[in-house]
């Protein structure tokens, strides 16, 4: 049996008006039209559906069981319909959303935090790693990227700079002295992060154009950037964070920045998404959320610092 939804209808709207000529006026369709498909149905189905008269039509019984079976089965596709159309318009359902340790910690989780209380329908799924993960692969709705993106698949929103600095606790400072050069870092202990299996011990500094690269000394190494703060926080050492991960520890006095005439390279963070069309409702609110809230970072630097994004 090859009968489509639309045969259905077609079958329906006939029994209802009882003349092939007002539905094929109703459809705009020609009467030949209709009463060719109405013929093709019955032969799928192997049975008339209608006793015709030159005026008008009856259904036979096997036309009124037709109908029967067919309510049910009507109605289960549009509610269907309504249901995924209902879950794109409305601010319902679920969304992954994926991001760094310390960026997730900082910043995304407050805003899904504000966000589900404003729309408690919508279930949030945050996933914390730092190594980079598959977007599409891994069903993600936003994930939140530093640094290079190479795959030209996603959609994708800057949201800042990513500037990055080198920087220690003042009880360190005291004990172990305060590098005033790249070069000094070599006498210090350095926490270190491993990323994609890789351990990062060559840091590149920038001045008046040049670029050099120190290769500091292992003493903590760690895959998790919250880690890497933590350890800066407790005096373990120097370590080379992004300026979003300790902007309130500097701000604080928790944490002093470093080098203060050397820059780092900046690491710029993005917001990307799988490119599909259309996007439910709840995702495009979510992702304007977390734009605005680094819109509103990137206009502030702390007073006590005056360093920015």
């Amino acid at each position: 049996m090859d009968l489509t939804l639309s045969d259905i209808r077609l079958i329906r709207k006939i029994a209802e008006r009882g003349r092939m000529a007002d539905v094929a006026r109703e459809l705009r369709l020609s009467p030949a039209s209709v009463s060719a498909r109405l013929k093709a149905a019955e032969d799928s189905l192997g049975a008339p559906l209608f006793l015709r008269t030159t005026r008008s039509l009856s259904l036979t019984e096997e036309g009124r069981r037709f109908l029967a079976a067919s309510d049910g089965l009507v109605s289960a596709w549009e509610g269907l319909g309504k249901a995924v159309r209902g879950q794109q318009d409305e601010m319902a359902g679920p969304i992954r959303i994926t991001a760094s340790y310390d960026i997730g910690a900082s910043h995304i989780a407050p805003v899904l935090q504000a966000f589900q209380a404003d729309f408690p329908g919508v279930v949030l799924d945050l996933h914390l790693d730092d190594a980079v993960v598959d977007v599409v692969g891994g069903g993600f709705d936003i994930a939140i990227r530093s640094g290079a993106l190479p795959d030209s698949r996603l959609k994708v929103r800057h949201l800042a700079r990513g500037r990055r600095l080198v920087v220690a606790s003042p009880a360190y400072l005291v004990t172990a002295g305060t590098p005033r050069t790249p070069w000094d870092l070599a006498e210090h202990r350095c926490i270190v992060r491993r990323a994609g299996g890789v351990v990062v011990d060559d840091w590149y500094f920038e001045q008046d154009g040049r670029t050099v690269a120190v290769r500091v000394p292992l003493s903590l190494i760690t895959n998790d950037g919250a880690q890497t703060r933590r350890w800066a926080l407790a005096g373990a050492g120097i370590a080379l964070k992004s300026w979003l991960d300790v902007a309130e520890d500097l701000q604080a006095g928790r944490l002093v920045s470093l080098l203060p005439d050397w820059m780092l390279p900046a690491m710029p963070l993005h917001l990307v998404s799988p490119p599909r069309s259309p996007e439910p409702r709840r995702v495009t609110v979510l992702k304007e959320r977390l734009i605005a809230h680094f819109q509103t970072l990137n206009s502030f630097s702390y007073p006590a610092t005056g360093i920015s994004p």
